[in-house]
């Protein structure tokens, strides 16, 4: 099948059933958000293509807001996954790239602006990525996942590091003909910057196969930092995922 062809298909799905599926997932998170006191919105674009049974290739485009702040970021990158065989076929619902392999790495980069409303100053982040993910079944049919990745941080003229360790718990699950996957993770930030665990991010959500080629993934986040100042913010994330 072709780009062009996969295109319209993935289109297709999306419009088909992403208006009805925003509706009720909107209204279930809906309310946990204001409990919350969600203050950002944090919406994403993500683009798979698969190159072979071993690599795949992610495009990713996201924005924040600070509704408080006025605060705005752009964050765009490119990522290419490495893997061996699949090794967990017969085990999940879905033929899926990232939830049949038990060990996977990813490599990219990506480029952040900041925008200030108060100062107008740009301030961009060049960002080198590199992370290792492996998968163990618990009972019950749940995935635990690790990740261990490393941010190579390029913020103006200043480089650091930060190293970040996260464990997820998923589990999938049919509703009519669609694979639901709710998830809950939580993720520790070690940066050089401080010489210190500067950041803890707990993140619970539930992605949506819609159609072949087309997912929803929502999630609320809630985000505690340390240094440079104690801040703590919650987000709501919307991301539409294609794959190809």
């Amino acid at each position: 099948m072709g780009l062009s062809q996969g295109f319209d298909d993935a289109m297709r799905d999306a419009r088909r059933t992403l208006i009805p599926w925003t509706l009720v997932v909107g209204l279930l998170f809906g309310g946990a958000a204001r409990a919350e006191g969600i203050s950002e919105f944090w919406p994403e674009l993500n683009y798979f293509y698969r190159i072979n049974p071993q690599a795949r290739v992610l495009l990713d485009a996201a924005y924040a807001k600070g509704k408080e702040s006025d605060e705005r970021s752009v964050d765009l990158a490119a990522y290419l996954d490495l893997s061996f065989q699949p090794n967990l076929i017969g085990k999940l619902r879905t033929d899926d790239w990232q939830r049949s392999r038990s060990f996977w790495a990813r490599i990219g980069y990506d480029r952040i602006f900041h925008v200030t409303d108060e100062s107008g100053r740009d301030v961009a982040e060049n960002r080198g990525i590199v992370a290792i993910h492996g998968k163990a079944p618990l009972p019950a049919d749940v995935w635990l996942e690790a990740r261990a990745r490393a941010d190579l941080r390029w913020i103006g003229d200043e480089y650091s590091t930060r190293y970040r360790v996260r464990l997820e718990a998923t589990r999938e699950f049919m509703v009519r003909d669609h694979v639901v996957v709710p998830y809950i993770n939580y993720e520790w930030f070690y940066d050089t910057r401080y010489d210190a665990w500067a950041r803890t991010l707990a993140t619970l959500g539930a992605e949506v196969t819609l159609g072949e080629h087309f997912r929803l993934e929502m999630y609320l986040a809630s985000q505690e930092d340390e240094h440079p100042q104690e801040e703590s913010l919650g987000a709501l994330g919307l991301v539409a995922k294609w794959y190809y």
